[in-house]
């Protein structure tokens, strides 16, 4: 079956979607991605330092996470997708990579008790989450809460099994405009 490249650019138009990238997450590409986030998608130059914070920390999510490897320069960048549709009133940031078992555990309990939680809960568990050791990955483990407290949002996710060790993880977070 062939793919017209046209049809895929009007199904993209169709469907609002405003910014779209597979592939690995990388220093180069999220560097790219976001100059072009922060400069093209606010007026409002308060909505776009959130919108850029928030792609940050969902990129910096999959850079940490992706069962996937990039190949180019960085061979330890997670790969995945992301995607921008454009909504009338606000904006959804949608996210997705292939994790471990051993990762979809950790964010499937992480992601719950996150979405469970009120703005100032979050605040109270983000302060918690920063007096704990740091994780492998050398973060402080509060990235997706972040993500929520700017969004002002429960995030919203979902973990497809694969196979026996691998899941689909999917997040969305709403931005309003």
């Amino acid at each position: 079956m062939a793919v017209n490249s046209r049809e895929i650019f009007n199904t993209m138009l169709d469907n609002d979607i405003v910014i779209s990238y597979i592939g690995p997450f990388d220093g180069q590409i999220l560097s790219l991605l976001a100059s072009n986030i922060e400069d093209s998608l606010w007026d409002d130059q308060h909505r776009g330092k959130t919108f850029f914070k928030i792609f940050i920390e969902l990129s910096q999510n999959i850079y940490l996470y992706s069962k996937e490897k990039g190949n180019g320069i960085d061979k330890s960048a997670g790969v995945g997708l992301m995607l921008i549709k454009e909504y009338d009133d606000h904006f959804s940031f949608i996210t997705g990579n292939m994790v471990d078992k051993k990762d979809y555990e950790l964010l499937s309990e992480k992601c719950k008790t996150i979405s469970s939680k009120n703005k100032e809960e979050l605040r109270e568990y983000k302060r918690f989450m920063r007096g704990q050791p740091r994780t492998e990955f050398g973060g402080g483990n509060i990235g997706l809460i972040q993500v929520s407290i700017l969004s002002g949002y429960p995030i919203d996710y979902k973990f497809v099994n694969v196979d026996d060790d691998t899941y689909f993880y999917v997040l969305c977070v709403r931005i309003d405009k």
